[in-house]
């Protein structure tokens, strides 16, 4: 093994790697040279450092204070959702409960002046679900008129 590719794998190799003690490719290698065992004293090193640091650090006790914040934003936000999800479904309803109330109830139909003055009775506005899809369709006396709304 070259020095090249030891300080590649010293760079990946764990604190009991660079002390040299096993007896695997990287290890011989560390053992036998100079150079490189200055860099694993150095890397070994810098692990000590590190880890007298982490345990050193107190953990934040104003985490524990966002926490309730975090909480009502998040059911917050779950309510929202509940709201946008069920709106729309209800609209849809209670505009096809009006539709059908108005059936029902006595209403001025829409004015077809040629057919009035032909003594017809005016023709109604039809209304229908499209089949497979999420739309309406309005078909009023005007063959040029037809209305599509889509929920």
């Amino acid at each position: 093994m070259n020095c090249e590719l030891a300080f590649e794998r010293m760079l990946d190799a764990d604190p009991e790697e660079l002390e040299a003690r096993g007896d695997s490719g990287l290890d011989v290698h560390i053992q036998g040279c100079g150079r490189c065992q200055a860099v694993a004293a150095e890397l070994l090193a810098g692990h000590e450092m590190l880890a007298a640091r982490i345990l050193s650090v107190e953990l934040d006790r104003g985490v524990e204070a966002v926490l309730p914040a975090v909480r009502r934003a998040a059911t917050q936000r779950i309510r929202r959702r509940r709201l946008t999800r069920f709106a729309l479904p209800a609209a849809i309803a209670a505009a096809l409960v009006l539709l059908a109330i108005r059936d029902r109830a006595p209403s001025t139909p829409l004015v077809d002046a040629p057919a009035q003055l032909a003594g017809q009775p005016p023709a109604q506005p039809t209304v229908r679900l499209a089949p497979n899809t999420n739309a309406l369709v309005l078909e009023t006396n005007n063959p040029k008129i037809t209305v599509v709304w889509f929920y």
